[in-house]
Protein backbone atom coordinates (compact mmCIF):
# COMPACT_ATOMS: atom_id res chain seq x y z
CA UNK A 1 0.00 0.00 0.00
CA UNK A 2 2.99 2.72 0.44
CA UNK A 3 4.08 1.94 -2.99
CA UNK A 4 0.74 3.29 -4.20
CA UNK A 5 1.05 6.58 -1.87
CA UNK A 6 4.53 6.90 -3.36
CA UNK A 7 3.45 6.51 -6.45
CA UNK A 8 0.12 8.76 -6.32
CA UNK A 9 2.51 11.49 -4.38
CA UNK A 10 4.96 11.57 -7.62
CA UNK A 11 1.99 11.65 -9.89
CA UNK A 12 0.60 15.02 -7.79
CA UNK A 13 4.00 16.33 -7.68
CA UNK A 14 4.72 16.35 -11.65
CA UNK A 15 0.74 17.50 -12.33
CA UNK A 16 1.83 20.51 -10.32
CA UNK A 17 4.10 21.19 -13.25
CA UNK A 18 1.53 21.19 -15.95
CA UNK A 19 -1.69 22.89 -16.85
CA UNK A 20 -4.84 21.50 -15.48
CA UNK A 21 -7.64 21.63 -17.85
CA UNK A 22 -10.31 23.18 -15.26
CA UNK A 23 -8.20 26.27 -16.24
CA UNK A 24 -9.53 26.71 -19.51
CA UNK A 25 -10.98 23.11 -20.89
CA UNK A 26 -8.16 23.10 -23.69
CA UNK A 27 -7.77 19.21 -23.45
CA UNK A 28 -10.33 17.33 -22.66
CA UNK A 29 -11.55 14.02 -23.09
CA UNK A 30 -13.11 12.99 -26.29
CA UNK A 31 -16.31 10.97 -25.75
CA UNK A 32 -16.61 8.27 -23.24
CA UNK A 33 -13.52 6.06 -21.83
CA UNK A 34 -14.18 2.27 -22.55
CA UNK A 35 -13.78 0.04 -19.49
CA UNK A 36 -12.69 -3.57 -20.06
CA UNK A 37 -10.86 -6.16 -17.73
CA UNK A 38 -8.05 -7.80 -20.03
CA UNK A 39 -6.97 -11.21 -20.43
CA UNK A 40 -4.88 -10.55 -17.40
CA UNK A 41 -7.89 -9.81 -15.33
CA UNK A 42 -6.26 -6.72 -15.19
CA UNK A 43 -9.08 -3.14 -15.72
CA UNK A 44 -8.00 -1.72 -19.09
CA UNK A 45 -9.07 1.57 -19.86
CA UNK A 46 -9.19 2.70 -23.80
CA UNK A 47 -10.07 6.50 -24.90
CA UNK A 48 -9.38 9.57 -26.77
CA UNK A 49 -8.45 12.99 -25.87
CA UNK A 50 -8.82 16.12 -28.12
CA UNK A 51 -7.53 19.35 -28.05
CA UNK A 52 -10.28 22.02 -28.25
CA UNK A 53 -8.02 24.95 -27.93
CA UNK A 54 -6.55 27.51 -30.04
CA UNK A 55 -3.06 26.40 -29.56
CA UNK A 56 -0.73 23.65 -29.81
CA UNK A 57 -0.53 21.48 -26.13
CA UNK A 58 2.34 18.82 -25.41
CA UNK A 59 3.10 16.63 -22.45
CA UNK A 60 -0.31 15.36 -22.66
CA UNK A 61 -1.23 12.57 -19.56
CA UNK A 62 -4.23 10.73 -18.75
CA UNK A 63 -4.56 10.18 -14.86
CA UNK A 64 -6.61 7.12 -13.54
CA UNK A 65 -7.01 6.85 -10.30
CA UNK A 66 -9.10 3.97 -8.69
CA UNK A 67 -10.94 4.56 -5.30
CA UNK A 68 -12.19 1.59 -2.64
CA UNK A 69 -15.39 1.60 -1.27
CA UNK A 70 -13.87 3.95 1.81
CA UNK A 71 -12.41 6.92 -0.65
CA UNK A 72 -9.02 5.13 0.04
CA UNK A 73 -6.88 5.25 -3.57
CA UNK A 74 -6.32 2.09 -4.53
CA UNK A 75 -4.03 3.09 -7.28
CA UNK A 76 -2.77 5.78 -9.13
CA UNK A 77 -1.58 5.61 -12.86
CA UNK A 78 -1.01 7.82 -15.92
CA UNK A 79 0.13 7.58 -19.30
CA UNK A 80 1.71 10.01 -21.74
CA UNK A 81 -0.09 10.51 -24.85
CA UNK A 82 2.94 10.48 -26.75
CA UNK A 83 6.29 8.47 -26.63
CA UNK A 84 8.63 9.45 -23.85
CA UNK A 85 11.33 11.89 -24.74
CA UNK A 86 9.21 13.83 -27.93
CA UNK A 87 8.42 16.91 -28.44
CA UNK A 88 4.85 16.30 -30.10
CA UNK A 89 2.55 18.35 -29.86
CA UNK A 90 -1.53 17.83 -29.96
CA UNK A 91 -2.57 20.75 -31.82
CA UNK A 92 -5.87 22.47 -31.99
CA UNK A 93 -8.89 19.93 -33.22
CA UNK A 94 -6.37 17.02 -32.91
CA UNK A 95 -7.09 13.80 -30.94
CA UNK A 96 -5.29 11.78 -29.82
CA UNK A 97 -6.10 7.63 -28.09
CA UNK A 98 -4.82 5.85 -24.99
CA UNK A 99 -4.97 2.99 -23.00
CA UNK A 100 -4.32 2.41 -19.82
CA UNK A 101 -3.62 -0.74 -17.72
CA UNK A 102 -4.04 -1.16 -13.98
CA UNK A 103 -3.15 -3.50 -11.51
CA UNK A 104 -6.37 -3.13 -8.75
CA UNK A 105 -8.35 -6.20 -8.06
CA UNK A 106 -11.35 -5.48 -10.07
CA UNK A 107 -13.77 -6.56 -7.47
CA UNK A 108 -12.66 -3.44 -4.84
CA UNK A 109 -12.92 -1.13 -7.38
CA UNK A 110 -15.83 1.20 -6.64
CA UNK A 111 -15.28 4.43 -7.75
CA UNK A 112 -12.83 5.74 -11.12
CA UNK A 113 -11.30 9.35 -11.31
CA UNK A 114 -9.87 10.83 -14.94
CA UNK A 115 -7.75 13.77 -15.04
CA UNK A 116 -5.70 15.14 -17.77
CA UNK A 117 -2.65 17.39 -17.99
CA UNK A 118 -1.26 18.95 -20.33
CA UNK A 119 1.86 22.00 -20.70
CA UNK A 120 0.78 24.81 -22.58
CA UNK A 121 3.34 26.21 -24.99
CA UNK A 122 2.23 30.24 -25.28
CA UNK A 123 1.39 30.56 -21.24
CA UNK A 124 0.43 33.96 -19.84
Amino acid sequence: MKKYIIIFLAIVLFAWGCDSPGDDGTVALDGPILESVNSEGLFQFNGAVINNGPDPVQSVYVVIVLKDEDGNILEANSISIFEEGTDELLYPYERAFFSVSVNADPTRVFSKDVEIYYEDLFEN
